[in-house]
C-alpha cells in the first residue's frame, strides 16, 4: 500500500503545465539591441522635467514584449512600447525625470522587463539650482 507521503513526494516531482513551455529568461538578452542604454542629461535646471527615449531593435526571431518598466525611484516615470516589436522592428521606453526640490548630481536606473529578459538603462545628470534676479535697489514711482 502506499503511504500518503510517497504519494505527495510524487505528486509534486511532475512537472505543472506551465514549466513545461517556460523558456529561460536571462539577464539583458542578446535579440534586444538597444541604441543606447546610458543618457547624460548634462546640467538641468531645478524644476525641469528632463526627457530621453531610449530605443531598441528585436534581432531576434520573436516579438519582444515588454511587460513592465520600473524607476529606482518616485522622481522617474517611464512610459514604454505596449504592442509587441516584431523581429527587425522597434521599440522604445522613454524615461522623465523630475528635478523638482532635487540639486546636485544625480544617478538613477529603469529596469525594462520582456518575456525575453531584463535590460537595465541608465539616466544621469546634475541639477543646478537658477540663481533668482536681484531686485533693483532703485524704484521708479515713488
Amino acid at each position: 500500500m502506499i503511504s500518503v507521503f510517497t504519494y505527495l513526494v510524487a505528486l509534486l516531482a511532475v512537472p505543472s503545465p506551465g514549466e513545461l513551455n517556460t523558456k529561460a529568461v536571462t539577464e539583458d538578452p542578446k535579440e534586444i539591441e538597444w541604441n543606447k542604454t546610458t543618457h547624460d542629461f548634462g546640467e538641468i535646471v531645478q524644476g525641469t522635467k528632463a526627457k530621453y527615449t531610449f530605443t531598441f531593435t528585436n534581432k531576434g526571431t520573436t516579438a519582444v514584449i515588454i511587460s513592465n518598466a520600473t524607476a529606482s525611484c518616485g522622481c522617474t516615470v517611464p512610459n514604454y512600447s505596449k504592442e509587441p516589436v516584431a523581429p527587425g522592428g522597434q521599440g522604445s521606453v522613454t524615461a522623465i525625470f523630475d528635478s523638482s526640490g532635487k540639486s546636485g548630481n544625480f544617478a538613477k536606473n529603469i529596469t525594462v522587463t520582456t518575456n525575453l529578459g531584463s535590460s537595465i538603462l541608465y539616466i544621469k545628470g546634475n541639477i543646478v539650482v537658477e540663481q533668482a534676479k536681484p531686485k533693483s535697489p532703485v524704484q521708479i514711482g515713488d
